[in-house]
């Protein structure tokens, strides 16, 4: 019986997979760089209030639930590689833009439809990672997409503050353009063909939109996963917009909220390359081992804040790391079963029906974090997703062992 490589040096030495990888550096790169970018033209060139704010934030979320799974329906009918040129195309052509500081409503306007090419370009990442990882490695290939994902989220903004020190959006714009064109040339020699497996049938658009549900209906620890993954997240967002109120709480230093976000992704970064040499055999189980983790963590935090205890900076950071970490625990186990249990034909649209079903689940957790916060004290969101996710993993424990 052949042995099973595993490992992320059987992984890089796959071309395809390689190259993937390596296209989506400048790809998500591009994305963080483009939200700081956006953010500085709308405050500091036009002096937008906080509607133009949240209207931005609502173009930044809504493409996932309302677009997605309709391109998703594409994504699974075109040749892979097409999609994912395509969609870096079209992410560089809103960026470009934006070069010619267009006013705020046509910024977000920019905003909303550089989101709709996501909603497609995510599923067909996903889809390639699946076309071009054999099983045994998938774990690893959804672990390293996490990792660049998570140093594009914390290098992102950074580099893009720095470079709008010297440098003016339009000129960052401009950068953010060139990347996403890098993007498209590396994935134009990525060999990326669609797995074999699942014929595709003619159908009509209705069931070819409603596919990706219908799979979750059918298949029971993918449908698990996903109600987890969402109530998860819901959990997480009652209190990530929060951390910087809690931090003036704890009457610490304003500097230490960026240590703290950059703390927590790299407790992505982490998460992700460990989780994904953990996510192939039981992902269900990380999912509930995370979840338990950042429950007993995020518990313990917002407890020991109530109570009026102190939390010396090094404490608070390492909660930040085991938080940040968690998500990423979340997500890998939860891509390696879509990749694992679903035909390539139908893969795009399970990937989009479940991003849509998180982001709507998850899109109102900060208004109610908030709603907490303003009647209990910042802590008690803490306390509240912390117990969401307690509940969450001891459900699940309780119906495994009962099944």
């Amino acid at each position: 019986m052949a042995e099973v490589v595993r490992g992320y040096r059987a992984l890089l030495r796959l071309r395809p997979a390689r190259l993937l990888a390596i296209a989506s550096v400048p790809a998500d790169f591009a994305d963080w760089l483009d939200y700081t970018a956006i953010i500085a033209l709308l405050v500091f060139t036009y002096d937008a209030g906080p509607w133009a704010m949240a209207f931005f934030a609502f173009s930044l979320v809504t493409p996932a639930i309302i677009v997605g799974p309709a391109l998703a329906v594409y994504v699974d009918k075109w040749p892979l590689k097409r999609v994912l040129v395509l969609s870096n195309l079209g992410r560089a052509l809103t960026t470009a833009f934006l070069i010619l500081t267009p006013p705020p409503v046509f910024v977000i306007a920019a905003a909303f439809l550089r989101g709709t090419v996501d909603s497609a370009f995510n599923p067909a990442r996903q889809a390639a990672i699946q076309a071009t990882t054999p099983k045994e490695l998938l774990g690893e290939a959804n672990g390293l997409h996490q990792a660049i994902n998570q140093v594009s989220k914390i290098a992102g903004p950074t580099l893009g503050g720095l470079l709008l020190v010297f440098l003016t959006p339009q000129l960052v714009f401009g950068i953010n353009t060139v990347m996403s064109l890098i993007a498209v040339a590396i994935l134009t020699i990525t060999p990326v063909a669609r797995a074999v497996g699942g014929l595709d049938v003619p159908e009509s658009f209705r069931t070819r939109l409603f596919a990706g549900l219908a799979e979750f209906r059918a298949k029971a620890e993918l449908r698990q996963a996903l109600i987890f993954a969402a109530v998860a997240f819901f959990a997480f967002f009652l209190y990530d917009a929060l951390i910087a109120l809690l931090i003036d709480d704890l009457g610490m230093d304003a500097g230490l909220f960026g240590i703290a976000v950059a703390t927590a992704g790299a407790g992505g970064l982490i998460g992700g390359l460990v989780g994904g040499r953990l996510s192939f055999l039981r992902p269900l189980r990380v999912m509930v081992g995370a979840a338990l983790v950042s429950a007993i963590v995020t518990i313990g935090l917002a407890s020991l804040v109530l109570y009026g205890f102190a939390v010396p900076p090094p404490l608070f950071l390492a909660a930040m790391l085991v938080m940040g970490g968690s998500t990423s625990f979340m997500m890998i186990p939860y891509r390696v079963l879509i990749q694992r249990d679903v035909e390539p034909s139908r893969v795009g649209r399970v990937v989009a029906t479940g991003e849509s079903v998180i982001t709507a689940v998850m899109v109102g957790a900060p208004f109610l974090g908030a709603l907490i916060a303003s009647i209990w004290g910042v802590p008690a969101a803490f306390l509240a997703g912390g117990l969401v996710l307690l509940a969450l993993a001891l459900v699940s424990v309780a119906r495994r062992r009962g099944t």
